[in-house]
């Protein structure tokens, strides 16, 4: 999410789910539970019935690289929607977003997002992701990682006002033991056991670490504005670290690596500016809201030579409610695999259910639901 809503944003999400806990049973819309079978609504098979019985699943990492690179080229798009700040929110942001999407449009998004930051956790329920998995969907999980250079949680920290607290080559695997390194290498220890959980129920995951990194407001962030920021190989060395450590240490190879920036504003980084190498990256993504739908800086991260994605996407202030979907998926379509929008909050109507057109949207030719997502062997 971008600064100029962060902090908002974290307070929305706590207001938003008792909004949800209190209201739910008054909304205009039908909710479809996230265990209802798609068949009643759907015409064409499920994507869950080509791989049901005793055909392998064929959602590994190779072939939904390959299959994003044929919605491109095809100019198709997935539509996806986050679900939520935070594992325990997981479940009630779905039945919010996708769940009543669903009644409304007889289609459920192909894609949902999750984070397993935000707040202290040991315990991940991943139950939502595995259920959308199983029939038939893809998902992407983000990270807000705490910050391990202060007391208590919080991932947001202005960077460049910090600057000197910062020492990010500090948490690598390599480092001398400091509390730091203790702090961040056990919430690391935390993270891969709910990725490990995924990979054991067969889920392939888009793993989005580290977003927004050419920003200030993350910890992971920029040290200097303007693009004068002098910390690229401290940030390239701990993502290397982080990839090294999940692939090897852990085994756990059903992840999709995804670069996700932000736009260029002027005073932040290059979107290219903290890309760690091919070798530790699958997937390009941006992370973009605006008064109308767009994909900046598309022909830089082009330029890097991997699968583009929109990471995440939604109305800005201003524009709350009033974008249209439709013509969020004509633009992406043969630019981006699939668009994530985020969800919404208190006094923001940012996600898909909430602004125009969305019925049109989930029902065009060009954009893909759950139950048209169709992942075959690669070439």
């Amino acid at each position: 999410m971008t600064i100029d809503t962060s902090y908002a944003y974290k307070i929305g999400s706590f207001i938003l789910i008792l909004i949800i806990i209190g209201c739910s049973q008054q909304h205009s819309d039908p909710m479809i539970p996230i265990s209802t079978p798609e068949s009643q609504f759907k015409s064409l098979p499920a994507a869950s019935e080509a791989v049901s019985g005793d055909e392998p699943d064929t959602r590994n990492k190779v072939n939904i690289l390959a299959y994003f690179d044929e919605l491109i080229a095809g100019k198709k798009i997935i539509v996806g929607q986050h679900c939520g700040d935070g594992p325990d929110l997981t479940n009630d942001y779905y039945q919010e977003y996708v769940g009543r999407l669903a009644g409304r449009t007889n289609k459920f998004v192909g894609i949902i997002g999750a984070d397993l930051g935000y707040y202290p956790s040991s315990n991940y329920p991943v139950n939502t992701l595995i259920d959308h998995w199983n029939e038939g969907g893809l998902v992407t999980v983000s990270w807000h990682a705490d910050n391990p250079f202060i007391p208590g949680y919080d991932t947001y920290w202005n960077t460049v006002v910090n600057k000197d607290s910062i020492r990010l080559r500090s948490l690598l695997k390599i480092s001398q033991e400091s509390s730091a390194k203790s702090s961040y290498r056990r919430e690391v220890d935390h993270i891969a056991s709910a990725l490990q959980k995924l990979k054991d129920a067969g889920v392939t995951v888009i793993w989005r670490p580290f977003h927004e990194m050419n920003g200030d407001f993350f910890w992971w962030g920029i040290n200097a504005y303007n693009n004068e920021q002098t910390n690229m190989a401290d940030f390239k060395a701990m993502w290397q670290d982080l990839y090294n450590t999940l692939t090897f240490d852990y085994g756990l190879d059903n992840l999709i690596w995804t670069y996700s920036v932000l736009p260029n504003l002027g005073w932040n980084a290059d979107v290219n500016a903290y890309y760690p190498g091919s070798d530790y990256v699958d997937l390009v993504g941006i992370d973009h809201y605006g008064h109308a739908p767009g994909f900046p800086d598309y022909d830089h991260l082009k330029s890097l030579g991997k699968t583009l994605v929109m990471s995440e996407t939604g109305p800005k202030d201003g524009s709350y409610g009033n974008w249209n979907e439709l013509d969020l998926a004509t633009t992406l379509a043969g630019k981006a695999a699939y668009f994530l929008q985020w969800h919404s909050w208190s006094g923001a109507a940012v996600a898909i259910m909430d602004n125009r057109k969305s019925n049109d949207m989930m029902n065009s030719i060009k954009v893909i639901t759950r139950d048209e997502i169709m992942v075959l062997p690669a070439n």
